[in-house]
């Protein structure tokens, strides 16, 4: 029997609940560029990514709180999940990606690995964000880590 969204809604902690909001805050700023500018989805996306980036995007302050930066990528995987599933494919999923283990990323002899020491090389100052967006061109959304795993990875070859 499917999970009642209200359910899980009213079970999320502070910090699952402030991701949930923020992520809409996104989506509505993507969406109100998109449609007040007659911009394509990706072109919206990108926009408003652009935009965060820079901190001049149309949302409240505390969004920037919540996520340091956001990718069209990530905007668009966003935009898909509550597409397909509403309000519920916004909320943390702890424990569909969290069953890999860090070792199964970026363990010896691992592509991500290779791939991942290969662009520190070249940008050694790189954040967490830009050394994902660089995996996620080599492998498949399914084969990603999350962000927190890039960031755990950074940590661990002293970046």
């Amino acid at each position: 029997m499917p999970t009642d969204p209200l359910r899980r809604l009213g079970r999320l902690e502070e910090g699952g609940f402030r991701r949930l909001a923020a992520r809409l805050a996104l989506l509505r700023a993507y969406a109100r560029r998109r449609d007040t500018e007659g911009l394509s989805d990706a072109q919206a996306q990108a926009a408003i990514a652009e935009a965060f980036d820079q901190r001049t995007a149309a949302v409240d302050a505390w969004v920037y709180d919540v996520y340091e930066s956001v990718t069209a990528r990530t905007l668009r995987r966003w935009a898909q999940q509550f597409r397909e599933e509403g309000l519920q494919g916004l909320i943390d999923k702890h424990g569909r990606r969290s069953e890999r283990s860090y070792e199964s990323y970026f363990g010896a002899g691992s592509e991500l690995r290779k791939v991942a020491l290969h662009y520190l090389a070249d940008h050694p100052d790189c954040t967490s964000t830009e050394l994902l967006d660089e995996l996620a061109q080599h492998v498949d959304d399914d084969a990603l880590p999350t962000r927190r795993t890039v960031q755990r990875f950074l940590r661990k070859m002293g970046g």
